[in-house]
């Protein structure tokens, strides 16, 4: 697998993960429209911020240190890329040497239903002509789907979408990983 297709799949999962952030910000969650620049967060942080473990999360968490996704997901990851403005924060792993990706993005969205959630995360899998699934045990509602695209990709893993809502944040975890390290990336999210 040449480099160039993996630094084209890692855009193909920044775009699902944004596609999801922008349907789940437009099916009708209150005050959450208008976003700011903000200063960015730093790439060392940890994720034990208080409000990413209550069921009432509404303060979005900083980005894992690489070091801790890579324990988690059982591949190695660089520090983090990071974006972030008002409601919104992008943490994006990707390692042009190895070509391990994942994209995390955690929105505030006051008020969205799991069953929104659900729709979402079923409208992208019926996009790429997959289907969700939901996952037991993760936050307040996840859901799940995997991309075929094993072959394509450089690390030849298939590409995992996981969608949590817990409290008010809504976290669109996107990687070359299986469902279990995702899964294990989103526990180190929550707390």
């Amino acid at each position: 697998m040449s480099l160039s297709a993996s630094t084209r799949n890692l855009g193909v999962i920044a775009c699902l993960s944004a596609l999801c952030g922008v349907a789940l910000a437009a099916c009708g969650s209150p005050g959450t429209s208008t976003q700011s620049s903000g200063a960015a967060t730093p790439t060392g942080a940890s994720t034990s911020s208080a409000a990413a473990t209550s069921s009432g999360s509404s303060t979005l968490p900083t980005c894992p240190t690489g070091a801790a996704v890579s324990a988690a997901a059982g591949f190695t990851y660089p520090a983090p890329s990071v974006q972030s403005s008002a409601g919104f924060l992008t943490c994006t792993y990707a390692d042009p040497t190895t070509g391990a990706n994942m994209v995390i993005v955690a929105t505030l969205e006051p008020g969205v239903a799991a069953s929104t959630i659900q729709a979402v995360t079923q409208s992208q899998a019926a996009a790429q002509h997959v289907t969700a699934s939901p996952v037991a045990g993760l936050g307040n509602a996840a859901f799940t789907f995997t991309l075929p695209d094993s072959a394509t990709n450089s690390l030849h893993v298939a590409t995992t979408i996981l969608e949590v809502l817990q409290g008010s944040i809504a976290y669109d975890i996107t990687a070359e990983a299986t469902l279990d390290h995702v899964e294990t990336v989103a526990r180190l999210l929550l707390g």
